[in-house]
């Protein structure tokens, strides 16, 4: 691996680690530092993402239900969003993977998951 890779990667990690630092200890819904949801205030409805700030705060304090409560949907998108950066940055994701995960049947499943949480959550106010 070549020394721009390595030095890349290093970059990578502690801006990560960085940020993971700043959700664990500064909580989303009391700080100014994170924006707000722009699709909740001009509309008044959530969008599928709102809540996601909480969500990752709580889970990273280990509060599983609130994190639950700001947004369970994420407990799924969450490893489908990995499969998919682990497919596109490294070839670690084997072939008949990759084939599930760009068949256009699995994307507009994934499409219509998200459209329906969209929908449900601000039927039903979660």
């Amino acid at each position: 691996m070549s020394r721009k890779r390595v030095l890349s990667i290093i970059v990578v990690v502690i801006i990560v680690m960085a940020v993971i630092g700043v959700y664990m200890l500064v909580n989303p819904a009391t700080s100014h530092l994170f924006p707000k949801c722009i699709f909740l205030k001009f509309t008044g409805y959530k969008c599928p993402g709102c809540g996601s700030q909480r969500f990752f705060h709580s889970l990273l304090n280990g509060d599983i239900r609130q994190a639950a409560h700001y947004n369970a949907f994420l407990f799924g998108a969450i490893p489908v969003i990995a499969l998919y950066l682990l497919n596109d940055y490294t070839k670690l994701i084997p072939q008949w993977l990759n084939n599930v995960l760009m068949h256009p049947v699995t994307i507009a499943l994934l499409v219509i998951t998200m459209i329906t949480w969209w929908i449900t959550r601000n039927i039903f106010n979660w």
